[in-house]
């Protein structure tokens, strides 16, 4: 949803997956690890590599919630995440758009993206070429000539 509001209205798609709990360095984007560079995904402009750690994301934020003082905003109750959630929701949903500069898309909005935005996602974003040749490997080792059903564990946030 948040690479088909970027698409609609003109503005780049910034890929921030700092915290990552698959990387040790806490400031390090876990984007360009695990996937090849990209300028731009179906025709959108994207920063997703470790200049988003010099990036100054210019305000006013939306949601709201990102507008207060930087030290206001460390702990976010899961009621916000879902308000949040929300609100993102129906702006991505709506024709219209913000006035903001920044729109910060921190809560899970998967079920809410349609086939053919993630077909040209796919196709755009390609797995680094160790990361590939790991997959193929346990693939081969684990999955092929099998039949198989693949289940994603989320990790607690609530969705």
């Amino acid at each position: 949803p948040a690479w088909r509001y970027a698409r609609r209205t003109g503005r780049t798609l910034a890929i921030d997956w700092r915290g990552s709990c698959y990387l040790d360095q806490p400031f390090t984007n876990a984007f360009p690890v695990f996937f090849e560079p990209v300028q731009e995904i179906a025709g959108v402009p994207v920063i997703c590599d470790d200049r988003i750690n010099q990036f100054a994301f210019p305000g006013p934020f939306f949601p709201q919630w990102w507008n207060k003082p930087p030290i206001e905003c460390v702990y976010r109750p899961d009621e916000q995440i879902f308000r949040e959630r929300d609100e993102l929701d129906k702006l991505f949903q709506s024709e219209e758009g913000t006035d903001a500069n920044t729109v910060v898309c921190d809560a899970c909005l998967m079920w809410r993206c349609d086939s053919d935005a993630e077909r040209q996602i796919f196709r755009s974003v390609k797995p680094r070429s160790e990361v590939q040749t790991r997959i193929d490997a346990i693939y081969r080792e684990h999955f092929e000539g099998r039949s198989i059903i693949g289940v994603h564990v989320r990790h607690g946030n609530g969705e």
